[in-house]
């Protein structure tokens, strides 16, 4: 407790920000927080947020604890709570600025994000169980499959591929992306590509028979549909394989419009999902 409170107070003190929303008094551990070179008026103004700041039109006359994230000078990004309370003229009642404290949350909400990445993984794993348990043949669950996983990990278009044997390339068998998203270019561009061992996300996964992930695809050499990719504002991809007798039967690729760093833990989790999707097809083979 007595650390959260020095966090505190070394964050930020007395900071004074006007109401046409910049920063016009800050003392040297905010701007040392922020990794500004210096304290003063106009260095800390560059500050920018993903959120405003302050609700609304700062109207009111107190904001509590009030949560957003900004990015620092460096292009990293804090999370911090803020709590202030409007300064008025007390001759003429005119508006001057708020005036607050603001704490940094960044370990508390990337705590509250794993607790929520960890039990949206728990409802993904109940949510593909269920989907095998429902039906008898994987092109009836394959979609709901696909878009369970884009809906509960927060990504955006997936797709699954399968092998054909006979022409020994991988063709798209599903592919679902979010609705309010312009990527028909791209998905067409899936839907009619086929991948040779080795060439492509899926091709590479084909070939290593593990999990792959790509931050950004639109800079990846070897990802043919990158200016499908960048026109639909597609970046970050993962794929892994389907896994069956000890060869690869399909890829599930998936795509979002962030660019994400490697999640091993996620790779791990789906690479399992995988392999349960294959003792499906196993069982669905022995029962045809």
């Amino acid at each position: 407790m007595a650390q959260c409170v020095a966090e505190i107070v070394d964050l930020w003190t007395n900071a004074r920000m006007p109401v046409r929303g910049r920063y016009s008094l800050c003392l040297v551990e905010a701007a040392k927080k922020y990794k500004f070179a210096r304290s003063y008026g106009g260095i800390v103004s560059d500050l920018t947020t993903t959120s405003s700041t302050l609700p609304g039109s700062r109207s009111a006359r107190k904001v509590t604890d009030f949560e957003s994230q900004i990015y620092r000078r460096d292009k990293s990004a804090i999370w911090i709570l803020e709590s202030a309370r409007l300064v008025s003229d007390e001759v003429s009642g005119e508006l001057l600025y708020y005036e607050g404290m603001v704490q940094d949350i960044t370990l508390r909400k990337l705590a509250e994000e794993g607790r929520d990445q960890a039990n949206a993984r728990l409802a993904l794993q109940y949510a593909i169980r269920r989907t095998l348990a429902e039906v008898r043949h994987l092109g009836e669950a394959s979609s709901k499959i696909v878009q369970s996983i884009c809906e509960t990990m927060s990504w955006d278009v997936g797709g699954l591929w399968y092998v054909d044997a006979e022409a020994n390339v991988l063709l798209c068998a599903d592919v679902w992306h979010a609705p309010e998203l312009d990527v028909h270019a791209f998905i067409d561009a899936t839907q009619r590509t086929a991948f040779a061992l080795g060439v492509g996300l899926p091709g590479r996964v084909w070939s290593s028979r593990k999990a792959f992930w790509i931050p950004d695809v639109v800079v990846d050499d070897n990802f043919q549909r990158a200016a499908e990719a960048a026109k639909g504002g597609l970046h970050g991809a993962f794929a892994f394989p389907i896994i069956l007798g000890g060869e690869v039967t399909g890829v599930m690729e998936f795509f979002s419009r962030g660019i994400h760093a490697p999640d091993d833990d996620l790779l791990s989790m789906l690479t399992a999902l995988g392999t349960q999707i294959a003792k499906f097809i196993e069982r669905e083979r022995m029962a045809d």
